[in-house]
């Protein structure tokens, strides 16, 4: 498997759920894998698992809501494999509340991380790739089927991630003809731990999740290898003329809804 020979690719949010599947993929499909993220003991042991398994993979602790954080974890790629490749801006936290709910604070938070994080990651990724002249390069944003339709009780976490979209379709008119290509992936309800937090708030978290699953077309949720597997054809050349895209990874949610 090598998709992604001899690439270069920072995947933030690398510690869990989707960040942490496309890392490992990431690995498997034989890039020079940097895992960032703010919870160290997990994101090492997960590098260390991908390189014991024949990848190459280092973590770095970063704070995406910090642009000397993004600035650091720039810098140490091009010293450490001098060059970028590859940027997937995954970092992503959630609130469970309604415009009038959120309070000014928790609205800041999650946009430092969800949104302003992403811009500012983006920002220093391109930078970077625009040293690689012709090769160019691949950002590659993690948005959500929330992204292009609501849900109740999620206003912050809907106003960052529709914000994702317009941000990738900005990069592409930019960018394109440095051959750097921006994209963004919108899963549906995917198993991952911020899926699990979501429904724990729910009063009855078994039925609010097989209610979630029967959104979907497929009539279930889906899995984080199957977003990563995604995030590897975007990174790749096998996606070299899609750019400015919305790609859709929600089993049939949007159609259903």
């Amino acid at each position: 498997m090598s998709k992604l020979k001899d690439k270069v690719a920072i995947v933030t949010g690398g510690a869990s759920g989707i960040g942490e599947a496309i890392v490992r993929e990431f690995g498997a499909e034989g890039a020079q894998v940097i895992s960032a993220d703010v919870t160290d003991v997990d994101g090492q042991q997960i590098v260390d698992e991908v390189c014991a398994a024949g990848g190459d993979a280092v973590f770095t602790h970063t704070d995406v809501s910090q642009v000397r954080d993004i600035q650091a974890l720039i810098a140490d790629t091009l010293e450490r494999f001098g060059r970028l490749d590859v940027f997937v801006a995954n970092a992503g936290i959630q609130i469970e509340k309604t415009l009038t709910e959120t309070t000014e604070d928790e609205f800041d938070r999650l946009m430092s991380v969800n949104q302003r994080g992403a811009f500012f990651c983006c920002k220093h990724a391109v930078e970077a790739m625009l040293k690689n002249g012709e090769a160019g390069g691949s950002i590659v944003v993690m948005g959500s089927a929330l992204s292009h339709v609501a849900e109740p009780e999620l206003a912050a976490y809907c106003t960052a991630k529709g914000g994702l979209n317009m941000l990738v379709k900005s990069i592409a008119c930019d960018y394109g003809d440095k051959n750097i290509r921006a994209n963004c992936i919108c899963p549906g309800y995917i198993n991952t731990p911020l899926c699990d937090a979501y429904f724990e708030t729910q009063p009855d978290p078994a039925a609010a999740r097989q209610e979630a699953g029967a959104m979907h077309c497929l009539n279930r949720m889906g899995t984080t290898s199957e977003v990563a597997k995604c995030a590897v054809f975007l990174a790749g050349d096998d996606s070299s003329f899609v750019t400015g895209s919305s790609l859709v990874v929600d089993g049939g949610l949007i159609a259903k809804v």
